[in-house]
């Protein structure tokens, strides 16, 4: 533990954005950009109306914001709100590394005490890279393929150091908060509900994460101690030795639709089909998909909520394949009672093939086979899959996105606002100027 904490006192304590290369500090303006998008179209879902009806318990005039909604309400619980609404569609975006889904819960915690200590833009993006590197380095050491944690148990780790750097505490504070997220980190068991086929709203923890996060270094501001220990071994201290060196920041990918990764992977795969193939929906006989063993589990037809959808592989392809797309249009519950999609959704077989999961999670590899009525056979296999850091979505696609995400909400001039203030977050003198544009959508 000594080595890890000396390592991680150098590193918050000489951490200075002017001092860090500019391709991190765009990653970190990239990664704030998806996951306000994301919080924006979580506000009209079932999981959104339900948390802006729970929030009204958690009312304080001296609180900050919740997106779409008017009345602030404490930091530790709009960060929890924000943070669940950015995972409502599952279009946040991911490291392989760590298996977090970490923007989704570090930044609405730094967002919240950043509107509540009126913290430059500046500070907030430092902080969102130190919540990013200590974050996905403890999902490294946490999260095994074997026992899988969800984003929850990682991100937790630099909600507490993202907050605690925004609250001012000193870097033995910091990682004192860190010590209190070790021991009250949400410890969702990913697989169970996946292989249950019934996905919750609140799924991996991930709103609670964020409110924990920031708990954790209110509780280490109180004089309330913990102990870290997760870096105690010398194969999990090499990850803490790369701090400053490799920002794992840059190591990460966006998601380009919503939905589960594992479900992009053969979209893409059938995409590719489609364009180099005239695939009719109604002329398909079969359509059998090979995949990681574990994404296999993703196999529900039916699936009878937005969230048994997310992880709906049969049901992801059957939309993409009768749509032409797939984005927030095809989540919806008209979606998933389309007798076209359910239709073709049935003629989908999930095949697992272990020999793919060795190249997992530097790879995952994938075949769709096509067989229609008339004894066509069509089949490609894929690897690369578009966001990752092998083949990245642009900045104009980044921006793209969060116009394509914020659309049933903001005028496209009100978007580009947004767009405009985020990346010159470093130029802000005051975070508010961002929330405020946030404020200007609500209507609850």
């Amino acid at each position: 533990m000594y080595k890890s904490k000396e390592k991680i006192i150098d590193f918050l304590e000489n951490f200075e954005l002017d001092k860090i290369p500019k391709s991190v500090i765009l990653e970190a303006k990239r990664a704030v950009l998806d996951t306000t998008g994301c919080m924006i179209a979580g506000i009209d879902t079932p999981l959104g109306e339900g948390l802006h009806k729970l929030s009204h318990r958690f009312e304080d005039k001296n609180g900050v914001t919740v997106l779409g909604r008017k009345i602030p309400i404490s930091p530790f619980m709009a960060a929890m709100c924000n943070s669940y609404m950015a995972n409502a569609h599952d279009a946040d975006d991911g490291h392989r590394r760590s298996r977090l889904h970490a923007g989704g819960i570090i930044i609405p915690a730094a967002l919240a005490v950043a509107e509540e200590t009126r913290s430059t833009g500046k500070a907030f993006l430092e902080a969102v890279i130190i919540g990013f590197e200590l974050g996905h380095r403890a999902g490294m050491v946490t999260t095994t393929w074997e026992t899988y944690h969800g984003s929850a148990m990682g991100s937790t780790f630099g909600a507490a150091a993202a907050s605690g750097r925004l609250l001012g505490l000193s870097s033995e504070q910091i990682i004192n908060a860190m010590g209190i997220a070790e021991m009250q980190a949400p410890n969702c068991m990913l697989m169970g509900w996946i292989e249950a086929k019934k996905i919750p709203m609140v799924k991996e923890g991930m709103g609670w994460s964020a409110a924990s996060g920031i708990m954790s270094a209110y509780m280490a501001q109180s004089g309330i101690t913990g102990t870290l220990t997760i870096f105690k071994s010398d194969e999990k201290l090499s990850e803490i030795e790369k701090l400053g060196e490799n920002f794992e920041i840059s190591h990460r990918y966006y998601k380009p639709h919503p939905g589960c990764r594992w479900t992009h992977v053969p979209l893409q795969t059938l995409q590719t089909l489609m364009a180099d193939k005239a695939i009719n929906p109604e002329d398909v006989e079969k359509i059998t998909i090979r995949t990681l063993t574990k994404a296999a589990n993703l196999d529900d037809p039916s699936p009878s909520t937005m969230e048994d959808a997310q992880y709906s592989i049969p049901f992801v392809i059957a939309a993409t394949l009768v749509d032409g797309e797939f984005g927030p249009g095809q989540m919806t519950f008209e979606k998933l009672h389309d007798p076209k999609i359910l239709a073709v959704a049935r003629k989908i077989c999930i095949e697992a093939a272990p020999e793919f999961d060795k190249f997992f999670p530097g790879l995952i590899k994938n075949q769709v086979r096509v067989t229609t009525k008339q004894g066509n056979r069509f089949s490609a296999q894929s690897q690369k899959v578009k966001g990752d850091e092998n083949f990245p979505l642009s900045d104009r696609e980044i921006k793209n996105k969060f116009t394509w995400l914020s659309r049933n909400r903001l005028e496209k001039g009100q978007a580009q606002s947004i767009i405009d203030d985020i990346w010159s977050l470093e130029e802000q003198p005051d975070i508010n100027r961002l929330i405020a544009s946030f404020q200007a959508m609500t209507d609850k």
